[in-house]
């Protein structure tokens, strides 16, 4: 079969075109070890811190990362060995749980994973792993994967001291904040005495007849129900309405002066803005924050401290035997950096 020359240039540019768009991706995924010829790459780190954070699993060891793959496929192997690897229908199982338990199903389950970057190859691998091992260390070894009710209890407590300290640490930052201190707040009723100028500066002459009226005023001043009234016969008087100042925010000669006068008693006069003043002293009062409490403090059910004891008790028997399945794999490590 005779093949042009055009063709065969066609399938050349081809191939250069196919290289250039593959060669980034290689340069992203590095292959850092080689565990019996097996690749684990950059993206398998990744996969695996991501994996952590939606499993809810705090932590971004890259170290710690790429040793659990590894585990993972020591783990897998010594099950080909044995032949009691896990099962498609027992993985699916697997992912059907986590599913439910992050609330969704299958389908959300799959978009939760991409979102996060996780394919489920490597979902269904850390299952696959986890279930093999479960079942080579209970069978071989005959360690038992379950926890005490004192365990649980014990389990329990801990979850409760460790919220119940770091409420209480909580609450004490907010009981040091200023704003949680007592204050003294005073009624104040505000008249004023304007003084009209038509346009001119304030005379002498008219802030001493306008002080006389003020004078008056606080003479006749019976209690604050009593505003108005004692304002009667005198010109332009605007009674303004019951404030509550903040003590500590107060000029000091304004809040001695109120100190001195009795509550139901009127002070002035007192130089404003446009005119003159009185300051009706209609009480007193206390105000003390309602100090926070750790009433609806949620703590976790006791199903989740139990897997909680659970998950640390596979965590122990894990380390236990990791180095023993490790056994007669050969490890490559690609980048020395990541060698331990």
């Amino acid at each position: 079969m005779m093949v042009s020359n055009g063709f065969l240039k066609a399938i050349a540019i081809c191939l250069v075109v196919f290289c250039a768009s593959i060669r980034p991706v290689a340069a992203e995924q590095r292959v850092i070890v080689t565990v019996n010829d097996i690749p684990v790459t950059t993206l398998d780190i990744d996969q695996r811190i991501s994996l952590w954070k939606l499993l809810g699993r705090p932590g971004s060891d890259r170290k710690k990362a790429l040793n659990e793959v590894i585990d993972d496929i020591a783990k897998i192997e010594q099950a080909k060995k044995y032949q009691v690897e896990a099962s498609d229908k027992e993985i699916s199982e697997r992912m059907s749980g986590l599913a439910k338990g992050l609330k969704t199903d299958e389908a959300g389950l799959e978009g939760k994973l991409r979102a996060q970057g996780i394919s489920l190859a490597a979902m269904r691998q850390y299952f696959g792993a986890q279930i093999a091992f479960t079942r080579i260390v209970r069978g071989k070894y005959k360690e038992d994967f379950s926890v005490s009710k004192a365990e649980v209890d014990r389990k329990m407590a801990g979850f409760k001291a460790e919220i119940d300290g770091k409420v209480k640490q909580r609450l004490n930052e907010i009981m040091k904040d200023p704003r949680m201190k007592p204050i003294t707040v005073y009624k104040i009723l505000q008249v004023d005495f304007p003084i009209d100028t038509g346009g001119s500066e304030m005379t002498n002459e008219l802030l001493q007849s306008r002080a006389i009226e003020v004078s008056q005023y606080v003479s006749r001043f019976k209690g604050c129900g009593s505003a108005r009234a004692a304002a009667s016969g005198i010109f332009n008087v605007k009674v303004g309405k019951m404030i509550e100042a903040d003590g500590s925010k107060m000029p000091a000669p304004l809040k001695s002066a109120l100190d001195k006068a009795k509550v139901g008693s009127a002070i002035g006069p007192i130089r404003g803005p446009s005119g003159l003043q009185a300051l009706a002293f209609c009480g007193v009062r206390r105000i003390t924050p309602q100090k926070p409490t750790m009433n609806g403090v949620v703590y976790p059910t006791r199903d989740q401290a139990e897997n909680a004891a659970l998950n640390d008790k596979y965590a122990q028997i894990e380390a236990k035997y990791s180095s023993k399945f490790r056994e007669g794999l050969m490890i490559e490590y690609r980048d020395p950096s990541y060698a331990q």
